[in-house]
């Protein structure tokens, strides 16, 4: 009795074992598994960062002139082999490594000034892009233009060595308004976008006044992904914060947007005739295609304006604005006419001279009432 009851124990005491054994095995597997799976995880999304920063530093070359000009200087012919080779540059680092900080703008600076100083350094017509390095970015200055001779040369000045340091693809456009018509800003712009699209594509388009310049090259103007308002502190608002409370919807003086938002909100109204009006109106139309406008801090995204004689205000503006409701989709680039008359290629800019017709002949298509011509000066 007493032998096959230890017989008994050693059996079940033996099963007991296996089955702990079992278990215990079991857990190594399934701790040896997460682990392997975790590992595998961790290496997926690191190569999947790497190859993002991978993308991220290698940018398209937009200009069809400079992609021209740049692949003719960099291919190389052998008399032996008569093959071709391609000289591929590497990507310009996210932060370029010759900004200065604070810049000293020179208001009194005339166009051949300007060209002696930076013409060995632009191609014809405006175009500029880094030697050594493949830009991050390529942005076309669009600049609204008629009646300030005497700016062109300090902007030039100005915006060239600015725009190089920040390591762009670049190429800056005059849109000249031809004739004595009231100025009309906002048509200028809706040309300029799409004559230079025209030269690119480009990855983003800086709508910026002649008389609006940066004063600090750490405010760099890349593309972003909302549309972004540059002036933020401007010398003739003391540098006061445009975004603060009393006037969080300014989006004048300079912006930068890029081609699928221009196109979305379909480009600029294109009613406002005289001085005022059309920024807010696009800041009303990025709201209303739900994005939002973006600004570096003010004390980077400083500017300093230059004087210049007072301008005609379009007293309607603000009666214009409280229309604008539903109106964006067919007032813009949709319904836009206009007239090349020339351009020009000149060492620093190409010259655009358009006719855009006149404010008695293109009202406001939902009321007849106010066309822009109560007008004074400001």
């Amino acid at each position: 009795m007493w032998g096959e009851g230890r017989r008994w124990w050693r059996c079940m005491g033996g099963g007991l074992g296996v089955g702990l054994m079992v278990v215990w095995v079991v857990r190594v597997c399934l701790i040896l598994t997460i682990t392997l799976l975790m590992l595998l995880v961790s290496l997926l999304l690191k190569n999947r960062i790497t190859l993002q920063e991978a993308d991220a530093s290698i940018p398209v070359q937009a200009n069809v002139y400079a992609f021209k000009e740049a692949l003719e200087a960099s291919v190389g012919v052998s008399g032996d082999s008569g093959k071709s080779s391609v000289k591929v540059l590497p990507g310009c680092p996210s932060t370029p490594p010759h900004l200065v900080g604070e810049v000293k703008v020179e208001e009194s600076v005339t166009v051949k000034e300007a060209e002696a100083r930076h013409g060995a350094s632009v191609k014809y017509g405006g175009f500029s892009w880094p030697e050594h390095c493949e830009a991050r970015w390529s942005v076309a200055i669009i600049v609204p233009y008629r009646d300030r001779e005497h700016q062109v040369g300090a902007f030039l000045n100005h915006m060239h060595p600015f725009l190089q340091r920040q390591q762009l693809n670049y190429s800056i456009y005059f849109v000249e308004q031809d004739g004595t018509e009231l100025f009309n800003r906002a048509r200028l712009l809706n040309v300029g976008f799409l004559e230079s699209h025209k030269e690119g594509p480009w990855d983003c388009y800086a709508f910026h006044d002649v008389d609006m310049l940066p004063e600090n090259d750490y405010h760099l103007y890349h593309c972003s992904a909302q549309p972004r308002h540059l002036a933020v502190a401007t010398s003739n608002n003391k540098y006061r914060s445009s975004h603060g409370i009393l006037y969080h919807t300014y989006y004048g003086g300079a912006c930068l947007m890029g081609e699928g938002h221009i196109r979305k909100v379909n480009g600029w109204s294109n009613i406002y005739w005289g001085w005022g009006g059309e920024d807010d109106d696009m800041w009303r139309r990025i709201t209303f295609a739900d994005m939002a406008v973006w600004r570096y801090p003010a004390h980077f995204a400083k500017y300093k304006m230059i004087k210049h004689k007072r301008q005609i205000v379009n007293e309607d503006r603000y009666k214009i604005l409280k229309r604008n409701t539903g109106r964006y989709p067919y007032d813009g680039l949709k319904n836009l006419n206009y007239t090349i008359k020339t351009v020009t290629r000149h060492p620093l800019y190409t010259h655009i001279l358009v006719d855009i017709g006149s404010s008695s002949a293109q009202d406001d298509p939902t009321n007849k009432k106010f066309s822009g011509h109560n007008n004074k000066k400001t």
